[in-house]
């Protein structure tokens, strides 16, 4: 064998194994950008409940501040002096 034939030997398997690298990166590109998009959905569905959840708890507190056994325990809330200004 001579040198020549050995380095078109090389040149076609170092091409066909970079071609096949390419290939595998591309694969693992596509499923981390299905991933990502994923993650946001989730992300945003997470965000919505959240907020819905902060909402629920606003309303319960002024619920409870607002019962008569909240006001007997604690009292009437009292305007400052600088709010009466």
């Amino acid at each position: 064998m001579n040198t020549s034939t050995s380095a078109e030997i090389f040149f076609i398997i170092s091409s066909v194994g970079f071609v096949c690298l390419w290939i595998l990166v591309a694969i693992c590109l596509v499923y981390a950008i299905r991933s990502l998009k994923t993650l946001s959905r989730i992300m945003k569905k997470f965000e919505h409940d959240m907020d819905s959840i902060n909402e629920t708890a606003e309303d319960i507190i002024s619920d409870i501040r607002e019962s008569f056994v909240f006001r007997f325990i604690f009292g009437k809330k009292r305007k400052s002096k600088r709010e009466s200004h």
